[in-house]
């Protein structure tokens, strides 16, 4: 009999986001060699590099000195993404997926953040792929931009896409390893300098899959490109040659002009909108399914303790970001490009935004009707997250607080 071992984990970071988890196939099979598939969830806090810091070295020991095999980056915030580097250093990612934006909204994204021209962390807004480049050097292999997510999403598997075992070709070094697809250049906004082979495009509709047993279905919300009443965009437009193939010195100045202008006519604004979510769940039906929630020493040690639990579990995780969930349409727009089938699946639910009121709306809890929900903030940060109204309305669904002092954990396995 196959089964999958699955594990979701929050660190506790703070005010930020920091989750991990592992989809591990188990076989028969004796001979056949153990596939395990590694993936994290942004990397970040706002309440002190001591907390990402030690959370980073938990996972390392974890990891056994293997590569993430996928580092989704939600948006561009600061507590989304202030360990990145040091995550891509200390164990390093064989992928990085972040959602497209264009340069405009990008730059504007990093103008919110406070950045200024001369600031090393604005290359990051102008080209990402440069930027992890000269920041992580090979601590990565390659940049995945997920594309608005216009249209359909991808089809929902009833079965297994493949058996799971590893992929033929996985030490071919000349074979393209990887999702996505190569890109032209000059296609998505960026300079190019670092070379396109490092860099894949994920279209609408595409999911990602994991020895076929597992799949990652990423959403990029095609309506949060801001308004631009002041043709901020044209303006960037003006500049795309000193900021994406000019000088350090070229692009640097091109940023000074364009904040002063952001400052003057457009000036601080949230950018909360742009948020990659992300879905991940089994392939295929599966039976038999257990549980353990426990954060004890025994289970961590040596990955069982005596309180497994037969219980129905559905096991999929659905990591939303600081996304815009405030209204019912929003909802049923994500359920739809999912498939109401794997949104029903969702045992784990990161709630949008840290549990602000703004990306939420009532009643939203019950529309998704998780296991559990996780609240990623403290509390005692000046935004107060999670709202009261907000935490209420999840409060039928296990709310669970992830701050500075506590993480969360939960093992499934799932049978065929």
């Amino acid at each position: 009999m196959t089964g999958i071992y699955v594990s979701h984990r929050f660190f506790p970071v703070g005010q930020g986001l920091f989750s991990a988890g592992s989809v591990q196939c188990v076989s028969p099979n004796p001979k056949k060699p153990e596939l395990c598939y590694r993936w994290v969830y942004d990397c970040g806090t706002s309440s002190g590099k001591r907390l990402i810091t030690n959370a980073i070295a938990d996972l390392k020991n974890d990891c056994r000195d293997e590569k993430i095999d996928l580092l989704t980056l939600s948006h561009f915030h600061n507590d989304h993404i202030s360990g990145v580097v040091d995550l891509l250093k200390a164990i390093g990612a064989k992928t990085v997926m972040l959602p497209w934006a264009p340069l405009w909204h990008r730059l504007l994204i990093g103008f919110e953040q406070g950045l200024r021209a001369d600031d090393p962390e604005m290359l990051f807004f102008v080209d990402p792929v440069q930027y992890l480049v000269q920041a992580a050097g090979d601590g990565f292999e390659q940049v995945l931009f997920v594309m608005p997510s216009d249209g359909g999403g991808p089809p929902f598997p009833t079965e297994l896409t493949a058996a799971p075992e590893p992929p033929e070709d996985l030490d071919d070094p000349d074979k393209p390893s990887g999702p996505g697809e190569p890109v032209s250049y000059g296609h998505l906004d960026l300079s190019y300098d670092h070379g396109a082979s490092r860099v894949r495009m994920l279209r609408p509709g595409q999911a990602i899959p994991a020895f076929g047993v597992w799949e990652f279905v990423p959403y990029n919300d095609p309506d949060t490109e801001p308004f631009d009443p002041t043709r901020f965009s044209a303006k960037v437009d003006s500049f795309r040659e000193p900021l994406l193939k000019g000088t350090d010195d070229e692009r640097k100045a091109a940023l000074k002009n364009l904040r002063v202008l952001y400052d003057a006519a457009i000036g601080r604004a949230s950018m909360n909108d742009v948020s990659l979510v992300l879905y991940g769940g089994a392939v295929g039906p599966w039976t038999g399914q257990s549980i353990c929630n426990c954060e004890c020493f025994y289970h961590r040690l040596v990955g069982v303790c005596g309180c497994w639990k037969e219980q129905e579990t559905r096991g999929a995780i659905l990591l939303t970001g600081d996304g815009n969930l405030s209204s019912a349409g929003k909802w049923a727009t994500l359920e739809v490009y999912l498939d109401a089938r794997r949104a029903r699946r969702t045992s784990v639910f990161q709630v949008a935004h840290h549990g602000a009121r703004a990306n939420w709306h009532d009643g939203l809890a019950a529309l998704i009707a998780p296991t559990t929900s996780v609240f990623s903030s403290d509390p005692r940060h000046t935004y107060g997250h999670p709202h009261a109204e907000v935490l209420r309305d999840f409060w039928p669904f296990r709310p669970v607080q992830v701050d500075q002092h506590s993480g969360f954990s939960m093992h499934v396995v799932l049978e065929r």
